[in-house]
């Protein structure tokens, strides 16, 4: 006997709904699996690339480190350039005042000028002349100025003129 006009139909596993509630959850389940994958790969890419930049950093605060020492060593080098040349003007502005003091009735053989003093060598007609005309610059110069004379067949003198003491230069004072 039959209880229905309907044939009987397998009943399946999973039912229509619930294969695309499945499908529909491992459609999300996949994206959020390569959503998590590619967070992960762009984080291992991004601490690589902060790495990268620690390291570059580093090597730049060397390279910095160095050039600052190089513009201190080129700063020292440039005082010590401008403190020769500053001496060496004052030298050369003393030399030209000294041959300035010599008048022309003195002649003057040999100048010897270093940090401690001068020495003069020449020839003179007088000593008065030597003493009115060339002494008495030198002597407000130099701390001590003490002067030989030798005199010559013509009538002449010959001196050897020694000044201790230092010029009074501005650059010496800051020392």
């Amino acid at each position: 006997m039959r209880y229905s006009f309907l044939r009987p139909h397998p009943k399946p596993y999973i039912d229509a709904d619930s294969r695309l509630l499945a499908i529909f959850l491992m459609i999300t389940a996949g994206l959020i699996i390569a959503f998590s994958t590619f967070l992960w790969v762009r984080a291992t890419r991004m601490q690589e690339a902060i790495d990268r930049m620690r390291t570059q950093e580093k090597a730049m605060q060397r390279e910095m480190k160095s050039k600052k020492a190089q513009i201190i060593r080129i700063e020292r080098l440039i005082e010590k350039y401008n403190a020769v040349e500053t001496d060496n003007t004052l030298l050369k502005e003393s030399i030209r005042n000294l041959f300035d003091l010599v008048p022309d009735q003195i002649t003057l053989t040999r100048a010897i000028l270093d940090r401690n003093g001068l020495v003069l060598y020449g020839v003179t007609p007088s000593k008065d002349i030597y003493n009115y005309l060339l002494a008495a610059p030198l002597k407000s110069v130099f701390k001590k100025s003490v002067t030989t004379f030798y005199p010559l067949k013509n009538g002449w003198y010959r001196f050897v003129s020694i000044n201790e003491g230092s010029i009074e230069t501005g650059s010496e004072a800051d020392r």
